[in-house]
């Protein structure tokens, strides 16, 4: 068996389209930040089984992303979303609301649950409370430290992924940041969260998504990657949403490459390629979130310090 597993996420089709999928295990489908991003895979559900089709006979895991703030109104479709990827064979649902995990539950479990980036996972006690409501997995949210992540994982008993590069996601609101007007009249709607759109202050950046703000900085856990593995961790994340098809493709690559190195045993050590890969991918910096209980900014480590300090 496959010691670990590289996940990468995608929102719709565009990104998929040009992406080498080769370096991970599975792909996780859909935007969880808005409803109208063109073409979201956990919208335009006619999509789903083709797509879930071509993963599997690429060998490849096809999860399916639910929105991350669902409101009354989007429940209907919620339901919905969770039959068309149970009838497209779907590996997995990412779930970020414990009402969506109900929802799921009512219908049988017919899909497994994994919790998202959004499910206020913090403690062992809440991932309980999802494992015990037909969760196999869970995301610890993003200001939990690595200890506490080993915690929730031994005393939730419960599958912990781990987000080893990419943007952060911080924060998730009802309206859009980047239109004037109502979504369902701009113009702007919904080419504007296709560009890129940065918030900065002093030393602080941060990338918004439309309705979604993430970091300026790309999380990077490269160095670390045998901590990872010595700590018991083994379900490993590249976020890719809102990012090019180069980029999933060529971090993608290196992670590939890297994990498989870290479980083959041996000395490891971080290549230099490597390290040009994923600072020519991160125009605002490296850092490692907030895994070490430092700032969200910072970068612990020396191979690949950059002294940059923007979030």
């Amino acid at each position: 068996m496959q010691p670990f597993e590289l996940i990468v996420s995608v929102a719709c089709p565009g990104e998929l389209s040009g992406t080498d999928l080769s370096p991970y295990d599975a792909v996780c489908l859909g935007s969880p930040y808005c409803r109208r991003v063109d073409g979201n895979y956990a919208e335009a559900l006619d999509l789903l089984a083709g797509t879930v089709t071509r993963l599997h006979g690429m060998g490849k895991k096809a999860y399916v992303s639910t929105p991350a703030t669902p409101r009354e109104a989007d429940l209907p479709h919620v339901g919905r979303l969770v039959d068309a990827a149970a009838a497209a064979g779907a590996d997995a649902l990412e779930i970020h609301n414990m009402g969506v995990l109900r929802i799921l539950r009512e219908k049988g479990g017919p899909v497994p649950a994994h919790m998202g980036a959004y499910a206020n996972v913090y403690t062992h006690l809440a991932a309980g409370v999802m494992r015990d409501a037909g969760a196999v997995r869970v995301r610890p949210n993003a200001e939990v430290a690595l200890e506490e992540m080993g915690t929730i994982a031994l005393e939730g008993r419960v599958e912990v992924e781990i987000l080893v590069h990419g943007k952060i996601p911080l924060g998730v609101a009802d309206g859009c940041f980047l239109l004037t007007e109502p979504e369902e009249t701009d113009p702007k709607c919904p080419k504007a969260c296709r560009e890129e759109h940065w918030l900065a202050s002093r030393d602080w950046v941060l990338k918004t998504v439309g309705k979604g703000v993430l970091s300026g900085r790309d999380m990077c856990m490269l160095e670390h990657l045998p901590r990872l593995a010595r700590g018991g961790f083994r379900v490993f994340r590249v976020e890719g949403l809102y990012e090019s098809a180069d980029y999933r493709s060529e971090i993608g690559a290196v992670y590939r490459e890297a994990l498989s190195s870290v479980f083959a045993g041996g000395e490891f050590r971080v290549e230099g390629r490597w390290g040009d890969v994923v600072r020519r991918h991160a125009p605002k910096g490296l850092c490692n979130g907030y895994y070490f209980g430092a700032a969200g900014r910072k970068y612990v480590g020396s191979v690949l310090q950059d002294g940059n300090s923007g979030v």
